[in-house]
């Protein structure tokens, strides 16, 4: 699936604009401030209901408007227009969103990431590496929820179950049946949450070092998946173990809500021993082997995202991630300061490239 439309209304400084004809690979270029970023955003507006930016609406939302609307149309890989499917996301400064898909209301968000798998690379990305496990996890069971049916829901019992266990256990609770109910239930589904993430990673692992080979070859980055607890144990026999220790802090040490994606360099956490620019190469490995096991494994393809391609990457690299991409069968959304910098890659010929300018929050087709 890939959109064919867009239209933009009251996103930041976008008051009203539609971008029809969109291309395989889309450009917009413009000054700083004249609205780029804003474009993209509305995009993940239109597949998640929310921004990357923040989770405060005030700042997305125009100032003159109460609510900020984003409308596309989405079509099929053969281009049959009989099965392109219209979506649209409302959101409001006061909370709540209004969801619809093909004329009727939706209230699911995850009927939403299904109709239009998303992936970004922006400045936050690097989090991936300077940041903590959350953000890692996020990135893996992203990747995880769209190849592996039975995963989200497993992962949303587990949560469940996980909170009920941690009230239990600040409750002092932790001797009596509630507890044990709990660890029931949080065990069955944690094991096929770890499973599926399991499954996952051995199909990226390999992927993800034949990108990183062509961006950044000779780096010796080590990539490997921590399920949360040791390895040589069931997970039953962690939360025994640990038991005292969960119950005098209140919370569970062992399960895969502590899991983690390691990205290290001789030992070391890479985000300490790369540079900027080598940070935002590994990064792009990373969310390209995602995007290309999203392609392999789901029927909705993916849609990325990349704010200011260009920042911290030498024209070399540039060229090189280029060439990755257009051997990737997605569409692209891209900002950069100057067009040229992007349409002057050596796309192949059977992409069609589309070239936006902004100017105060104005898109014109170049």
């Amino acid at each position: 699936m890939k959109l064919s439309s867009l239209d933009i209304s009251g996103v930041r400084n976008i008051i009203d604009a539609r971008v029809a004809d969109l291309g395989d690979v889309n450009i917009f270029t413009g000054l700083n401030g004249a609205g780029k970023t804003s474009v993209l955003e509305a995009v993940y507006i239109l597949g998640l209901a929310k921004s990357f930016r923040g989770p405060q609406l005030q700042p997305v939302i125009h100032y003159l408007s109460n609510t900020c609307t984003v409308f596309g149309e989405l079509e099929p890989p053969d281009d049959d227009a009989t099965q392109r499917v219209a979506i649209g996301v409302k959101r409001a400064k006061k909370g709540g969103h209004k969801i619809r898909v093909a004329g009727k209301d939706e209230k699911s968000l995850v009927r939403l990431a299904e109709l239009l798998p998303l992936q970004l690379i922006n400045a936050a990305s690097y989090l991936l590496l300077e940041g903590g496990p959350k953000q890692r996890r996020q990135f893996i069971d992203w990747g995880v929820f769209h190849v592996e049916q039975e995963f989200y829901g497993a992962w949303r019992r587990m949560q469940r179950a996980l909170k009920q266990r941690n009230g239990a256990l600040r409750s002092g609770q932790a001797h009596n049946t509630p507890l044990a109910a709990w660890d029931n239930e949080f065990i069955e589904a944690a094991l096929i949450v770890d499973a599926a993430r399991h499954r996952y990673f051995a199909s990226f692992e390999s992927i993800f070092y034949e990108f990183l080979t062509q961006l950044l070859p000779d780096s010796g980055l080590v990539v490997s998946y921590e399920r949360g607890w040791t390895s040589d144990g069931c997970l039953g026999a962690a939360l025994k173990e640990s038991k005292q220790r969960d119950f005098k802090r209140g919370f569970t040490h062992y399960g895969p809500h502590r899991a983690d994606l390691k990205l290290t360099i001789n030992g070391l956490n890479a985000g300490q021993v790369l540079s900027r620019g080598q940070q935002k190469l590994v990064v792009c490995a990373l969310k390209l082997a995602q995007c290309q096991l999203m392609i392999r494994e789901s029927p909705k393809g993916c849609i990325l995202l990349i704010d200011d391609l260009p920042a911290e990457i030498d024209h070399i690299h540039q060229a090189k991630l280029c060439r990755l991409l257009d051997g990737l069968n997605l569409q692209l959304f891209m900002t950069c300061v100057e067009a040229a910098d992007l349409a002057d890659q050596p796309w192949s010929d059977e992409k069609n490239i589309a070239v936006f300018e902004l100017e105060r929050g104005e898109i014109t087709a170049l």
